[in-house]
């Protein structure tokens, strides 16, 4: 660093590893004149303090207002998110590892493992606090079961419904357009039938709720978590995962197997009305060729599969609500990740369900 009051154009100054007032006063750098570029090398401080602060943001606004330009190089998150507070200026990222492709597939390894671990704890924590947890603690709220059983279950019956009576109806009226080449068109009892029951009953079911009752969880943790209620209950001794987030987990697994089993029934309504009016199948080989084609195994995987959606439904919901900082765009931010994060998990885990039902019971 230069003894003159004037730094030299596109100068870079060192900083100390402490930024403090004791440093400052003995600085030029509070009465030096802006001149061309001037970098403040961040890469030794570990400590600031109100007038190292102080210094930062007067050499910001001297800058801007000369038309200078006043970089920050090497600043640690930490120091960067405490600069935050005030309108400092950009950061200068350094220039070799934006290049290194191992230094990034690093970062992202790094990253990808701690977020993995947040995600398991909040799984592990919601496990634990809604079975075992429930005998030892009793932060458990009077009558939020029922609350909430009936905001993200009964209030979905009708799109559940709806969504899936019209699914039937269109599934019914593509496949019975093939079979009818073949003169099969009784098969389609057959198809519809496997099709809601195995397939597509629990998961249209999962789908709708990932991205109705998914995203409300989210937005609602999201929105403690900002307005800094999550806080409060940590604050007050609540354990805010067992407070928050296991009744919605019961509420969830216990509505979910009703409203797939809903959905199914629906379904298979609409091949009926199909059948019926369309294909000219009388009621009576329609209810023998469904009963023929239903087994109990297939309920069994079903209510297994919509449990587990529900499960994952909220874990999901959990985790982005949880992992929200900031304000409200990043609430918004952080919703929408959690439906398209969900919906694709939903479809990973029922393609891998598909090879259970080679199970022998």
């Amino acid at each position: 660093m230069t003894d003159s009051n004037q730094p030299p154009e596109s100068a870079t100054v060192t900083l100390p590893e402490r930024l403090t007032r004791e440093w400052v006063e003995k600085s030029p750098l509070p009465t030096a004149k802006p001149a061309g570029t001037l970098r403040l090398d961040f890469a030794d401080t570990r400590v600031i303090d109100s007038a190292g602060i102080a210094l930062v943001h007067l050499l910001n606004n001297r800058y801007n207002r000369t038309g200078q330009k006043l970089v920050l190089c090497n600043i640690a998150d930490d120091l960067l998110l405490t600069l935050k507070k005030w309108a400092v200026a950009p950061v200068e990222k350094p220039v070799s590892s934006r290049g290194n492709i191992f230094v990034r597939l690093g970062d992202i390894m790094i990253r990808v493992y701690n977020e993995s671990v947040v995600a398991l704890s909040i799984l592990i924590e919601t496990i634990y606090w809604g079975t075992f947890g429930l005998f030892r603690r009793q932060d458990f709220r009077r009558g939020v079961l029922g609350d909430q059983m009936y905001q993200l279950g009964f209030r979905a019956i009708g799109i559940v419904g709806l969504l899936s009576f019209i699914l039937g109806i269109i599934l019914s009226i593509q496949s019975v357009i093939q079979l009818r080449q073949f003169g099969a068109d009784v098969f389609l009892v057959a198809m519809i039938t496997w099709g809601m029951v195995r397939e597509l009953g629990p998961l249209i079911t999962a789908i709708i709720l990932a991205g109705r009752s998914g995203s409300a969880t989210t937005a609602e943790i999201a929105t403690m978590v900002v307005q800094e209620e999550v806080d409060a209950l940590k604050t007050m001794g609540l354990n805010h995962i067992q407070f928050i987030v296991v009744p919605k987990f019961w509420a969830v697994s216990l509505t979910m197997p009703v409203l797939a089993i809903l959905s199914m029934v629906a379904g298979i309504f609409g091949g009926l009305i199909i059948s019926l009016f369309y294909v000219n199948l009388t009621l009576d080989l329609f209810w023998s060729e469904m009963v023929k084609n239903i087994y109990v195994k297939d309920f069994i995987i079903s209510v297994i599969k919509s449990v587990i959606f529900s499960w994952l439904i909220i874990w999901i919901g959990a985790y982005f609500g949880f992992k929200v900082r900031g304000g409200a765009e990043e609430v918004g931010k952080e919703t929408t990740s959690s439906v398209v994060f969900g919906i694709f998990v939903i479809i990973i885990a029922d393609a891998l369900f598909s090879f259970i039902y080679d199970i022998k019971f």
